[in-house]
This record gives structure tokens, sequence and C-alpha cells, in this order.
């Protein structure tokens, strides 16, 4: 388990906001003092909406919680036309409830929390059932990953972080071929993180950590990981960047940001080549209604640049009916057409004769699969780049 952070207090003036972060454990008012002194220190330069920025506060005691209160009413006192938006997260169990309670109390605050917003797509992504299939996509890519992954700088006894680890099948894989310092898995669904805990306990594996966690805001150190992954994760999100950012921020100098995406609209399947094209654009064209790029794949190189990283290499995981199993291919599939056309259609209304359509053009991926004939592609993308120094 990774130590506690300390506290820390920053105000950004240009962006009206204080960040508090880490654990806040006063003894009594004289021990809140600094943090107070920056707070109203903010209050007083700003005017409209003073943001308070709790998205990694991980523990505020009960005095700490009194203090935070009296500076409210103080707040409204003293600045009567200037609103406190206080940004939570679900990560911090505590966290909503309570500071909804200040909420409640003072007309001059309101409480956000940050990652309702940020994970639109969540509801329809972590369903249980889509356990099996996400084990065999696991099984299906680390067969052609595995030796993929030393390319790209993974080594033994690493010290490794899996971020949108989901149901920790992957960190299960790594961890018995590489045998890792310390890992960690981190996830924003409660349901995954129950199953990769049970399976890692199946598994008589006691050394992986995982995390309920929000990708953008980690309670993880800076420069603390050898190898930080994320696979086929920033394509369901609508703002990638920020995650990538906090991936970069705990790679350690000399480290490495490894990455997986797809790029649906290339799926191919012949020879109903036409109709299994039409349903994958359109799948996407749903996908991104919700928040999600589906195509986000060839895209990783430039994001990586963008973030400073050096020695970016990029390369292709070709899966095809011709070097995969092809019953493991084809349930792939099928699952897909049951979650695009159910839940995902469901969420974004699509018309019945486009669900007929878009069942039709998942069958015919499958039957491209399974043809003696036929050809059929599922084009993942790999990416990882090295953060500078050391």
């Amino acid at each position: 388990m990774e130590n506690e952070q300390p506290f820390s207090i920053r105000f950004s003036e240009n962006d009206q906001e204080v960040a508090l972060e880490g654990t806040l454990r006063p003894a009594g008012p004289e021990a809140f003092a600094p943090v107070r002194a920056r707070l109203d220190h903010a209050a007083d330069a700003v005017r409209g909406v003073l943001y308070l920025n709790f998205k990694r506060l991980r523990y505020l005691n009960h005095t700490g919680f009194l203090e935070l209160a009296r500076f409210i009413a103080a707040c409204a006192e003293r600045h009567p036309s200037l609103k406190l938006k206080l940004v939570v997260s679900s990560v911090v169990p505590w966290a909503p409830l309570r500071f909804g309670f200040l909420g409640a109390q003072f007309g001059n605050t309101i409480v956000e929390q940050y990652d309702k917003a940020f994970y639109p797509g969540q509801g329809v992504i972590e369903n249980d059932q889509l356990v099996p299939v996400l084990r065999t996509q696991t099984n299906i890519v680390w067969s052609h990953e595995r030796e993929l992954l030393r390319r790209h700088g993974l080594g033994k006894r690493m010290r490794i972080a899996d971020i949108c680890c989901g149901i920790g099948d992957f960190a299960v894989l790594v961890y018995k071929e590489f045998e890792p310092a310390y890992i960690v898995g981190v996830d924003h669904s409660r349901p995954f993180l129950q199953y990769a805990q049970q399976m890692a306990r199946e598994f008589g594996i006691t050394d992986i950590e995982y995390q309920f966690g929000d990708a953008t805001h980690l309670f993880l150190p800076s420069n603390s990981f050898d190898f930080v992954t994320s696979r086929l994760a920033l394509q369901i999100f609508n703002d990638p960047s920020s995650i990538l950012r906090e991936l970069v921020r705990i790679c350690k100098p000399g480290g490495r940001v490894y990455l997986t995406n797809e790029m649906t609209a290339h799926n191919y399947g012949y020879p109903r080549h036409e109709s299994v094209a039409w349903t994958y654009q359109q799948a996407v064209k749903i996908a991104q209604s919700l928040g999600m790029d589906m195509n986000f794949g060839p895209k990783m190189f430039s994001q990586l640049t963008d973030m400073g990283l050096e020695d970016v290499r990029m390369e292709q995981i070709p899966i095809t009916n011709n070097n995969t199993a092809i019953d493991d291919f084809a349930r792939v599939i099928e699952s897909w057409e049951e979650y695009v056309t159910g839940e995902l259609s469901t969420a974004t209304q699509q018309p019945p004769e486009v669900v007929e359509r878009l069942r039709m053009g998942f069958r015919d991926h499958v039957y491209a699969i399974r043809s003696r004939r036929g050809f059929a592609t599922w084009p993942i993308y790999v990416a990882s780049g090295r953060k500078p120094g050391r």
C-alpha cells in the first residue's frame, strides 16, 4: 500500500480555484489557520464564483470540516455576491454526502460531483454481463501483446500502474509474466473492481492492489512508476487528454506510458463488407453521442507527442480470422451486437430500423469470420512514449 501524502493547498487566480489535496487532520482551529488564510485570500481576490477543488482530498477530520463551514459562513457575510462551488468526487466515499450538507446549509454554496459529468457512458459500460466477453477480448489481444509489451519497454521487477484496469485480467497476466515489484490497478467501476479482487483471490494472488479511482485525479504519487498502462480505455472518455496528463504525472522520468485503443470504423469483414462498414461507422456515431471516440487509436501518436514524451513508438495489432481463434473472435463480435443494439441503442434512442440494420451488420461480420472464404479484421493500435529525464 502506498503511503498517504501530506495535504497541500494551491490557489490559481486565473482559474479562480483553490485546490486542497491529501489528508487534513487539524487538531484545532490554530492548526487550520494556514488553510483558512489561503481560503480568505482567495475569496478576497475573486468575483463571481470561487471553485474549491476537493477532488483529491482523501480525508478531512471533524475539526477541519467545522472550520471549513465557518469559512463558508464568513464568506457569505463578507462577500454576499460570491458563490462557492465545491467540486468533489465519488472516489472519496464520504465527500458527496458530507459536503452536500454544506450546500444545503448555505445559500452561497453549490456542490458538484465532478465524475458524474466526466463518465457519461458509465452506466452502459459497467454491465457485469460484459465480463465473459471482456475476458475473451483480453485473451485474444494478450496472445499478440505479451511480446509487444517487451518491445515497448516492460520488463521484470518494475513498478506498474494499470489505469482504467477494468476487470483486472490484464494486471493478472502482467503479474504472472513480468513479476513486478509492485502493481496497482485503478478503475471507476465498482462492479469491475469487485470482480478483479475476487479473481485475484481465487488465483491466490495477494500482491496486486486495486483502487477505486478517478483516472483524471489519481491518488497515486507523482514520478512513481516505471511503466504506466491504459488499455482500450481513453477511447471511451470525452476528455482523454485529462487522463493522459495523469498517466504522465505518475510515470517516473525515464519510464514509459503505454496505451492501446481501437479504430472501430476500420473493422472489416468480406464478403459483406459494405454492410459491415456501415454498421461500425454508425456504432462510432452512437458512441460519440455518449462522449466516446471509438476511432481514437491512430490519434495516440500525436497525443503522446503533445504531452512531451520522447521515443514515441506506434504499431498495430493485426487481429484477423487467420491469426485468432475463430470461435473467440466471433463471440466478441456477437457480444458487440448485443451491447450496441441493446444498451447503447436504448440509451441514444435509436429507431428500430437502425437497430435492425446494425444487427445485420454485426452478423455479417461474424459470417466473414466463420466463412471458409471470408476475411475479417479488428485493428487495435498500440503506442508508448518515454517520459523525459533521468
